[in-house]
């Protein structure tokens, strides 16, 4: 794996350069500087996206807290002078990242399109749009199924005699982590066909990485759904593992 890495990046480097012989390579330095104004970029995004996200962040505040409108008896409540404030600029941090993935995406694809091969880049190219889509996908996901089913189990726990009144700034940043990290896993039958289409893995191996898969798979759900129930666990872990199941398939097809 680490020798194919070796020979795309390489290849990478040759293309950069616009010469075909190996003594016409770009610089290593001159190649981290391409990636340096790829990150600069990014950066410039996110930091857009997260003042669009501010300027809405309160109508994107009232979204999240319907979440437990349906769970009598709960309020959230801000304890802290500037806890609303705070909490608005780290949700805004959060929604920048999202609304920026396209940048992000397009930018990985122009750092990596000079060591693709013709095909390879067509392939790519059409799987933008996928990308995407499974992210918005695993971001409704955990909106209206994985969230209510947590939150339900976590703010009913115990007993009924305690008054569970969550702090705004920890459920927010709970909930838009949540459905972010969501977003982010549900991507993965893109990156292993990828993977796959630039011989870095192929689908036997991923079949014989299954068991390994599987346990990855319930600690990030473990981690992205934190409660002890494994009925929850399970709710995060299961279409986790199917996808990778479908990326093993587009790893066959590649």
């Amino acid at each position: 794996m680490l020798r194919r890495l070796s020979r795309f990046f390489s290849r990478a480097r040759t293309a950069r350069s616009g010469k075909s012989s190996p003594q016409g390579e770009m610089p290593l330095l001159e190649h981290f500087e391409e990636l340096r104004r790829r990150l600069i970029i990014c950066l410039l995004a996110v930091g857009i996206a997260t003042v669009v996200g501010f300027i809405f962040s309160e109508q994107l505040m009232q979204w999240l807290l319907r979440l437990v409108e349906e769970t009598p008896g709960i309020t959230v409540q801000a304890i802290e002078i500037s806890e609303k404030f705070a909490t608005s600029l780290r949700l805004s941090l959060i929604v920048g990242i999202a609304l920026a993935m396209p940048v992000i995406v397009y930018q990985v694809w122009r750092f990596l399109s000079p060591g693709l091969l013709p095909r390879e880049r067509i392939y790519l190219r059409l799987g933008l749009p996928l990308i995407l889509l499974f992210f918005a996908g695993g971001v409704t996901f955990s909106y209206f199924l994985a969230l209510p089913a947590a939150l339900g189990f976590l703010l009913r726990f115990g007993s009924e005699q305690i008054v569970t009144q969550p702090q705004l700034e920890p459920f927010l940043s709970f909930v838009a982590t949540l459905l972010l990290w969501s977003g982010i896993s549900f991507e993965m039958p893109i990156l292993l066909f990828f993977l796959a289409k630039v011989h870095v893995v192929d689908w036997r191996r991923l079949s014989k990485w299954r068991k390994y898969a599987f346990l990855a798979i319930c600690i990030i759900a473990a981690v992205i759904t934190p409660t002890p129930d494994p009925v929850n666990m399970m709710i995060i872990a299961a279409p986790l593992y199917l996808l990778y199941e479908i990326g093993i398939l587009l790893a066959r097809l590649a």
